[in-house]
């Protein structure tokens, strides 16, 4: 269902006007960009033409409370029940997931996530052996990598036996396709976003123009609170 422009509610559980509601206070989409995600060149990176900020979502405590209610529906709905929720160790993911895990009765472990959005290869808090985990971050704007691929082979290098994963936000890329596939009975996102990304050497966009994603999530926070009363 379409709920705004470039916004579609996916979940089936998550009640159509507070999506809308969700997405019309936060305003969280920003289009016409040129950005660069990771932000350094320590490995690949893709070029961005939007960003969603999910971070904004959090600011809005009510918002981000219906979306960790709705997070939950769905894991008890697919009767999951994981002992580890695995996620990045970024500020806005900590505030979600802590509400997450304490709703869910899971344990928070972080991996390192670097300035850049680089993941790193440490974790902070331990996974117990073959434990149970649902992986999970706000955004997954490059098609599902994170949620797909890397947080979940994280976990199991840490120790534990991924039974799910999740997003709030999920962009437009070809890995869509394999994440679904990898986690086809046991994957929830609240939003596909029209966030379409390239390959630096074939992005159509002049390279003169890239930017850091971080400045774009910049400018959703600031336009946040300058229309907060």
């Amino acid at each position: 269902m379409r709920i705004a422009e470039g916004v579609t509610l996916v979940s089936p559980t998550l009640d159509a006007e507070r999506a809308r509601r969700i997405i019309r206070e936060a305003n969280p989409f920003l289009t016409g960009q040129h950005l660069a995600y990771p932000s350094d060149h320590d490995g690949p990176q893709v070029h961005l033409e939007a960003y969603f900020s999910t971070e904004a979502i959090v600011q809005l405590s009510e918002c981000a409370s219906w979306l960790v209610e709705d997070v939950a529906a769905w894991m008890t709905a697919k009767e999951l029940r994981p002992q580890c929720i695995f996620a990045p160790g970024t500020g806005a993911v900590r505030v979600f997931v802590e509400r997450l895990s304490k709703a869910v009765g899971a344990k928070p472990v972080y991996l390192e996530t670097k300035p850049s959005g680089r993941f790193g290869n440490t974790t902070e808090g331990s996974v117990p052996t073959d434990a149970s985990v649902l992986t999970f971050n706000l955004t997954s704007l490059t098609g599902g990598r994170c949620i797909g691929f890397r947080l979940p082979e994280a976990a199991i290098r840490a120790g534990g036996h991924v039974i799910g994963t999740a997003a709030i936000a999920l962009g437009t890329s070809p890995l869509n396709e394999e994440l679904r596939n990898r986690f086809s009975d046991n994957l929830y996102i609240a939003f596909h976003v029209a966030v379409t990304n390239h390959n630096p050497d074939a992005c159509p966009a002049n390279a003169p123009g890239l930017r850091p994603w971080q400045e774009a999530n910049a400018e959703i926070i600031a336009r946040l609170e300058r229309s907060s009363p």
